[in-house]
């Protein structure tokens, strides 16, 4: 999803349909969703406190305006990019983590509704503060809710006294959701913003579907390249900008669906690829230094 999302960014396609549309729409939720669940997972699997997930957070924020400065040809915060929010999602979601169940729920729906109504605030605001509160590509609101969703979806799958039984009834409600989304979005497709409120209520209930979908069959032989991109994912992210920017750029600049999906699918064959050779590696490589672990995955 991420690689079909952003090759448009530099591959103009004849025709554009509209499951394409679809099939790139949902990475950024599913990406920040799976961060915050990520820091629950990690905090009860391998006792890390804030110090971790502030350095963690800063380190991530470096990197993006590396990617930022040298890759997409700007300049610091100027598109306030999807590394930039998890970096400062995390230490947050660890705080976050703490309050009590309702208070945790009550602010995650706060945030989600809030965001239409700050962007009208904000319209006037300084251009830095503005992209980095509601307006840049990935915002603190509404995207923030998104690594807070996480945390609470983390505690229905991985709490101790909850149960599988639980979390797939979420199943049903994510269709629901996810019917209700899609028909704002569709009917305020041309008056909102990205991201429109329809735009957040359908990519909630598509992650309320597909994790039960997950869970049901664990085993499938489907996941296991998906596991080992998991394992590496700030080396892939980086690296899939990287083949975007210096490899298809230059080589390409309009093409049919036919030769975007080929290039989809080399890219995507490629990562793979790297994915398990570097599962080899740190299977070899047992005591790599902090920095190493933090780009490469633990």
């Amino acid at each position: 999803m991420m690689i079909c999302g952003n090759l448009p960014t530099v591959l103009s396609i004849e025709y554009y349909p509209f499951w394409l549309v679809l099939c790139n729409a949902w990475a950024a939720p599913l990406f920040i969703v799976i961060s915050g669940m990520m820091v629950v997972f990690t905090t009860q699997t391998k006792g890390h406190r804030l110090k971790y997930f502030l350095a963690r957070g800063t380190l991530l924020i470096i990197v993006g305006l590396l990617i930022e400065v040298f890759m997409l040809g700007g300049y610091p915060f100027m598109f306030f990019q999807i590394l930039y929010l998890i970096g400062v999602s995390l230490p947050i979601a660890y705080l976050f983590a703490h309050l009590n169940t309702l208070s945790r729920w009550i602010t995650v729906i706060i945030f989600f509704l809030s965001h239409p109504l700050l962007q009208e605030i904000l319209k006037h605001a300084n251009h830095i503060i503005h992209r980095f509160i509601v307006d840049g590509w990935f915002p603190i609101f509404p995207w923030l809710g998104f690594s807070l969703l996480g945390v609470n979806l983390a505690y229905l799958r991985w709490k101790p006294n909850s149960h599988t039984g639980m979390w797939k009834n979420f199943a049903f409600s994510g269709i629901g959701i996810l019917a209700f989304g899609g028909f704002i979005w569709r009917l305020t497709f041309h008056y909102y913003g990205w991201p429109s409120v329809g735009y957040v209520i359908s990519a909630i209930g598509v992650i309320l579907v597909l994790f039960p979908i997950v869970d049901y069959k664990p085993s499938l032989i489907l996941y296991k390249p998906l596991q080992a991109l998991g394992e590496s994912s700030l080396f892939m992210y980086v690296l899939h900008l990287s083949l975007i920017y210096y490899i298809v750029a230059p080589t390409w600049s309009k093409v049919n669906l036919e030769t975007f999906l080929l290039i989809y699918i080399a890219i995507s064959s490629f990562m793979v690829l790297v994915a398990y050779g570097l599962r080899v590696l740190k299977g070899v490589w047992k005591n790599r230094p902090f920095i190493v672990r933090f780009f490469l995955g633990s």
